[in-house]
């Protein structure tokens, strides 16, 4: 992608600060002649992502093929090798929800940034710009003719003529999130959903059903016609079973395991069960059941597919799991990190990498090696919002259960029963008297020999929604708000007034030297600089860094240059007076970035769709 002029794209500064037009101060360095170039920066971008989440499979030319929440893996089970294909091979995305083979043997897939067609040469993007309600996919499905269907979190499509057709509200279910469709052998249509019921179209009339209707929840997950064409609805709560008038639900059926079903699929003679407590097959009063005492690589079972009753496919968090004749063998892809939702990164001073996810757990990155951190405070950890290392060895998370700070005394987990604003802790800081300071979703706690203080708007924030944090070299505290800039020496100070802006939403702060930078969740870069006493800001306007997408993350990289990390634009990168833009097109895991650290040449990306490691070359 082409580089920014900086200079051409600099707009909103202060009128005061107009004069400086030509001779302006950023990253530390002054630029006064401004070059743009087609040719990017030489940097070798490396994904790791989160193969082991599988999500669906299907057979393919003599080979499995797993959806996975870091790509598609294609498994080759008897040599068990196996091939990783991401964004940087061309997928919509890392974060799959389904693959199928379409009635022309092509492979599709569902992600969350569109449908995927795989013509055997090359993949085809579909997102709403071909049609579609939504880009976030949740399934795929064929109808009786061949035909190719979408379910998305905004109701459903057909692919044709080269795009798709959405329901309209006068045609079927529109505006909703769909799960599933399902075409029966009688040509009627079943359509599952997140929280609206099951739709049913029979004689070309549409039907709502629910709760009321005898349905034992409102979501479904899946929904199945059995060998004597009963139709069977799955969901997180049990079973239902349509019987011509209204649904009978089955709620014993969790004594018997089959309650949080995931998907359910019917052979000639056995409905078959897949939930979060292994897989489990009926046929009247006669049941089957593997979990993990059988074999199975994890009874966190996602998916499933059928060859026949004897050869199962089995899809869980924690790998591929082949069931044959009774016998069962895993298939695991070694040495890679857990969750495909990184929302943190950091490098320690022996290198390592700290990636926090949400809701999947901490990961380390060590010579090469990935280490989950289950092992100790595994629930408060399961959301690392951001890492910070403090005096004496301290090491902080910042989670969405509070604060888990480590040394080697142990562990020592403050809440919000303990003083702390709020369990949601986004941010932390040390200062220079060795006190920690967080930034929650309700407020600023301070923590000063082993009491927690409280800080609300009454006590000067422009609101209590707290993003980012920093210190600077003046020993100021900065924080960023959603409605402003507030700073901390003796006592809190609202900065907002000083940039012109009215209430910006601040999502990240950098401080370097006598400089601090604020990324904006609309795209804008505020610098405040304290040289030699005379504070001064600048605005830095969207046509600055080419975005209007928010930014969530800020690092210094090498000779003063700047790495951004946007919430939708990929990473952007200032050097030397210009500006390079990375997005998935070049490798990277996704253009959702939440968290970038740089160390020793390399920039360490923390995306929605796993970890981008970018090496640029000369650094």
């Amino acid at each position: 992608m082409a580089c920014r002029s900086l200079l051409k794209n600099y707009q909103g500064v202060p009128v005061s600060l107009r004069n400086k037009c030509f001779c302006l101060v950023f990253l530390g360095i002054m630029i006064t002649v401004l070059s743009c170039s087609e040719e990017k920066l030489p940097v070798k971008i490396i994904q790791n992502t989160d193969p082991s989440h599988i999500t669906a499979i299907t057979v393919h030319d003599g080979a499995i093929y797993c959806a996975t929440k870091g790509g598609l893996v294609r498994w080759n089970l008897p040599e068990k090798k196996y091939t990783i294909y991401t964004t940087a091979d061309g997928l919509p995305s890392n974060v799959l929800n389904d693959v199928i083979v379409d009635s022309k043997n092509r492979l599709c897939v569902a992600s969350t940034d569109g449908v995927g067609i795989f013509d055997g040469t090359s993949w085809t993007h579909y997102g709403k710009d071909s049609g579609l309600q939504s880009n976030e996919i949740n399934s795929l499905s064929m109808d009786n003719d061949g035909g190719l269907w979408a379910s998305t979190k905004g109701g459903i499509a057909k692919f044709e003529r080269g795009r798709f057709t959405a329901f309209t509200e006068e045609r079927g279910p529109a505006g909703i999130d769909v799960n599933c469709i399902l075409f029966d052998k009688g040509n009627n249509v079943w359509v599952g959903t997140a929280d609206n019921g099951v739709y049913i179209k029979m004689k070309d009339k549409w039907t709502r059903t629910g709760s009321r209707s005898g349905l034992i929840t409102d979501a479904a997950s899946t929904i199945v016609q059995s060998w004597d064409n009963s139709i069977w609805a799955a969901s997180w709560a049990g079973i239902s079973r349509w019987d011509g008038f209204g649904w009978s639900a089955f709620k014993p059926m969790k004594r018997l395991k089959t309650y949080k079903a995931r998907e359910m699929l019917a052979t000639e003679n056995r409905l078959w069960y897949f939930t979060a407590n292994g897989v489990h097959s009926s046929r009247g009063s006669d049941w089957g059941h593997y979990t993990e005492e059988d074999g199975l690589i994890s009874n966190d079972v996602i998916c499933g597919h059928i060859v026949s009753d004897d050869l199962i496919y089995v899809g869980t968090t924690y790998g591929l799991s082949v069931i044959d004749n009774g016998v069962i063998e895993n298939y695991a892809i070694p040495n890679k990190h857990f969750g495909n939702n990184c929302i943190s990164v950091v490098i320690d001073e022996s290198n390592r990498a700290w990636v926090g996810t949400w809701e999947t757990g901490l990961n380390m990155y060590d010579s090469g090696y990935w280490v989950k951190i289950t092992e100790e405070k595994s629930d408060i950890l399961a959301t690392v919002r951001s890492t910070v290392f403090g005096p004496d060895g301290m090491t902080v998370f910042n989670t969405t259960g509070g604060i888990a700070m480590k040394d080697d005394s142990g562990w020592r987990v403050y809440t919000r029963n303990d003083g702390v604003s709020s369990n949601d802790v986004r941010c932390g800081v040390y200062d220079t008297e060795g006190r920690y300071w967080v930034g929650t979703s309700t407020g600023l706690s301070c923590l000063s020999k082993g009491k927690w203080k409280r800080y609300r708007e009454i006590h000067g924030l422009p609101s209590e929604d707290i993003w980012s944090c920093a210190l600077d070299s003046e020993g100021t505290l900065w924080f960023g708000t959603t409605d402003g800039i507030v700073s901390y020496a003796d006592s809190l100070t609202d900065r907002t007034p000083e940039t012109g802006l009215e209430s910006p939403d601040v999502r990240s702060i950098l401080t370097v030297g006598d400089m601090v930078y604020f990324g904006t969740e609309s795209g804008k870069v505020l610098v405040f600089d304290h040289e030699n006493d005379n504070d001064t800001w600048n605005v830095f306007g969207n046509k600055f860094l080419d975005t209007d997408k928010g930014i969530y993350s800020i690092a210094e990289g090498a000779s003063g240059s700047i790495w951004f990390g946007t919430n939708g634009d990929g990473i952007i990168h200032l050097k030397d007076g210009m500006s390079y833009k990375y997005v998935m097109e070049d490798g990277l895991s996704s253009n959702f970035v939440r968290a970038v650290a740089y160390r020793d040449g390399v920039l360490w990306a923390a995306c929605y769709g796993g970890v981008s490691i970018i090496e640029v070359e000369g650094d």
